[in-house]
């Protein structure tokens, strides 16, 4: 049985319990962090901590504090209690706004809550098509990785149930957003290209990541904003997540990306980064 974290105490999964009036239950008001941890330790804690911060931030919460030191130290015991201290893990760390009026966001009932399982084994690429429908780049939860993910999980079904990996959206201007479970790199002509956060992209901590190390490495890297015209001409594209790093798009419907020499670069960057630490 898998061992949990709650406000500091570690629980059994049997023992943990959750009001039937929890907002974060109830209405998906609750902000959340993905991590990727190696041997015992998360990997850009400091980066998902200040993301969930603005995220806190943006639905005027103040009475939460969130203290990396503690967080790191309860990581890394969490780990070592589910027999996941070597290796690579995944961490869930949650913030659940808690009981209390609907018209009152910051009841001052916010509480937090941590799982770690193994790394699920996953393809060196994927396929994947394109949503029907388009995403609100004006929403008030741009930007914010909410609890509120049906949207998210109702296009990775329907991917899945055509047959592919992964679903690409577009947001309602008709350009390039990301993916349902990451953001979007297009290759072309040897540059870098992905979405501005103005698409309603989420601002993604691996997004952000790659970003730097192109510009560390003298590699061209574009954030602007894209169409579906970009993605028609670009040599190929790969997916980033905090979990999974760059993960190579084989085929988007009916076209198909042989590997590009650019991604094997990236990819090989990251996978440096993570076993040095950050």
């Amino acid at each position: 049985m898998a061992i949990l974290w709650r406000d500091g105490i570690f629980l059994d999964e049997s023992e943990f319990k959750i009001s039937p009036f929890d907002r974060g239950l109830c209405h998906g008001l609750s902000l959340f962090e993905t991590m990727l941890a190696v041997d015992g330790e998360p990997r850009l804690l400091s980066e998902h901590l200040q993301r969930l911060r603005y995220g806190l931030e943006r639905l005027n919460v103040r009475s939460l504090e969130v203290a990396e030191d503690g967080i790191r130290t309860a990581m890394a015991e969490l780990l070592k209690r589910n027999k996941l201290e070597t290796g690579m893990a995944r961490i869930r760390f949650a913030v659940s706004l808690g009981i209390g009026p609907l018209n009152q966001i910051d009841s001052h009932q916010a509480w937090a809550w941590m799982i770690v399982s193994p790394m699920e084994q996953s393809g060196t690429s994927i396929r994947m098509t394109t949503a029907p429908w388009r995403k609100d780049n004006e929403s008030v939860l741009r930007g914010l990785k909410t609890g509120n993910y049906a949207e998210h999980l109702i296009g990775l079904d329907m991917a899945r149930s055509e047959g592919f990996d992964e679903m690409l959206f577009y947001n309602t201007a008709d350009e390039l957003c990301e993916a349902a479970m990451a953001n979007v790199f297009l290759i072309r002509g040897g540059n870098l290209f992905t979405p501005s956060l103005d698409s309603g992209c989420l601002p993604g901590i691996t997004r952000e990541l790659i970003i730097g190390l192109a510009r560390n490495h003298k590699i061209r890297c574009k954030v602007k904003p894209l169409r579906k015209s970009d993605v028609v001409k670009a040599d190929g594209m790969f997916l980033t997540s905090s979990t999974k790093g760059p993960i190579w798009v084989s085929a988007l419907e009916g076209k198909t990306y042989e590997t590009h020499p650019l991604f094997t670069t990236i990819r090989k960057l990251w996978l440096e980064q993570m076993v040095r630490g950050a």
